[in-house]
């Protein structure tokens, strides 16, 4: 006879989000949304502003003004997300955003 394992209470209920000024936005930390910034590493420009859509939302996205930020900007917000999604202090997804940099040199 098989066993049964609950897994009922082992799923994390938490909603990782990030916080920009007074407003806390919510990210998406689901797998695709984190495959999405996975691939957006070599999708280019558009490969990273789809991702960071995908964590956000339509609304947070717009609200945030994403396609107007600069390009560093846009790299805080990216590391950001990063450590929502999977955890981890920003100083850490920073450094593998570094790491990762390097590797592709």
């Amino acid at each position: 006879m098989s066993k049964t394992i609950n897994l009922s209470d082992k799923f994390s209920k938490e909603q990782p989000s990030i916080q920009i000024g007074n407003t806390v936005y919510p990210v998406n930390a689901g797998i695709q949304a984190v495959l999405a910034f996975q691939e957006a590493a070599t999708g280019g420009l558009n490969g990273i502003l789809g991702a960071l859509k995908v964590a956000l939302g339509d609304q947070a996205y717009d609200e945030i003004g994403v396609e107007n930020l600069s390009f560093a900007n846009i790299q805080v917000l990216s590391t950001g997300i990063l450590a929502a999604q999977t955890g981890i202090s920003y100083d850490e997804a920073a450094a593998r955003f570094r790491r990762a940099g390097q590797v592709g040199q």
